[in-house]
């Protein structure tokens, strides 16, 4: 059973919303552009995202599993189902963190939430960034930030990095 907590079935809400609004879209640039439009920084989603996920943090329901100390955090706030459009609902609280190489094969969806200025995953600031089925990284992060990211069915196969 996940952890819970007095906010986290605000969260659940705001969650189902979003996954209701991209349940049909495929994993690509067109949906990172929408997300970023509707959901993205500045916008009132954004900040109810971005609130109650630091509010699971400090409830214990989001970025609950120590990896790496206080430096690097997972956690799972909700399992694949019909109100998540069938993907996994993960957290991460990260600081100057090379996480573990891995394949979405499913693709990835990234919410980040720069915790101190400048703070980037992947390259990227506050906002949204969608990894495409089959994309492979190092999922990096530089400064501390906070993530949300949605994994379909659940899936990511940490596989070994390519020779370089």
């Amino acid at each position: 059973m996940l952890p819970h907590g007095p906010h986290k079935e605000e969260m659940l809400q705001w969650v189902r919303r979003l996954c209701d609004e991209i349940r049909s879209r495929p994993l690509d640039q067109d949906l990172e552009g929408y997300l970023n439009h509707e959901f993205g920084a500045g916008t009132e989603a954004y900040e109810e995202l971005c609130r109650l996920l630091k509010m699971g943090v400090e409830e214990g329901w989001a970025g609950y599993v120590e990896i790496d100390g206080d430096c690097y955090r997972r956690g799972r706030i909700a399992d694949p189902s019909r109100e998540t459009a069938q993907m996994s609902v993960e957290s991460g609280l990260l600081r100057d963190v090379k996480g573990q190489y891995h394949c979405h094969t499913q693709g990835e969806i990234n919410m980040i939430i720069p915790l101190e200025p400048g703070a980037q995953f992947c390259g990227h600031g506050a906002g949204w960034r969608v990894f495409p089925p089959m994309s492979e990284h190092f999922p990096t992060v530089n400064g501390k930030a906070l993530m949300m990211y949605f994994l379909p069915g659940g899936e990511i196969e940490y596989r070994s990095p390519p020779a370089q």
